[in-house]
């Protein structure tokens, strides 16, 4: 690609200049210095721009100023209530009816294309086999059940029986501590 830009600037008379040339030959070195790209004619001088948020007092307004800039300010707070509200542009009847409608709409959309997503995912799930169906019944009457597994629902359902089978398979695994 770099060649053929540059055949094509030698045909059409373009040379670097001896600056652009040094300029590069200057980055270069720079570069491989692990310096700064720019030099110092280049780089933007912040020196001056913390000085300009220094308070000095003079963006100040007097009294009469801020009164004339502001009237509202210098009202009792009844009246600038007052003056807020009269300023204030409120939506007209039909305009809340129109966003209720709008609003109405959305809700309607939006059910209805949650609730047929539904509808579709659980109908193809089921025509595949990955859940039954409603009205399938399923015969569990030769499942084998490990022993004790029923005796675990009376223990999830006494929380006393549970700490303490809990506590008596720690003191199994774990000796009681000796007293001192």
């Amino acid at each position: 690609m770099r060649s053929k830009i540059r055949a094509r600037a030698s045909e059409e008379g373009f040379e670097k200049s001896v600056a652009t040339r040094k300029a590069i030959e200057e980055a270069t070195q720079r570069a491989m210095a692990g310096q700064s790209s720019a030099t110092p004619d280049q780089m933007l001088d912040l020196s001056g721009f913390g000085e300009k948020f220094v308070d000095d007092g003079t963006d100040e307004l007097t009294a009469e100023e801020q009164a004339e800039i502001d009237k509202i300010a210098n009202m009792p707070l009844w009246e600038q209530v007052g003056e807020e509200l009269a300023n204030t542009r409120f939506p007209t009847p039909l305009a809340i009816f129109q966003t209720a409608c709008v609003m109405a709409l959305i809700f309607a959309v939006s059910a209805t294309l949650i609730l047929k997503g539904d509808a579709t995912i659980r109908d193809l799930y089921m025509n595949q086999g990955f859940i039954p169906r409603p009205d399938e019944v399923y015969d569990f009457g030769d499942l084998e059940l490990p022993d004790g597994f029923l005796e675990q629902q009376d223990l999830e359902g006494d929380l006393g029986s549970a700490l303490k089978a809990a506590t008596d398979t720690v003191d199994q695994i774990l000796p009681p501590p000796s007293s001192p």
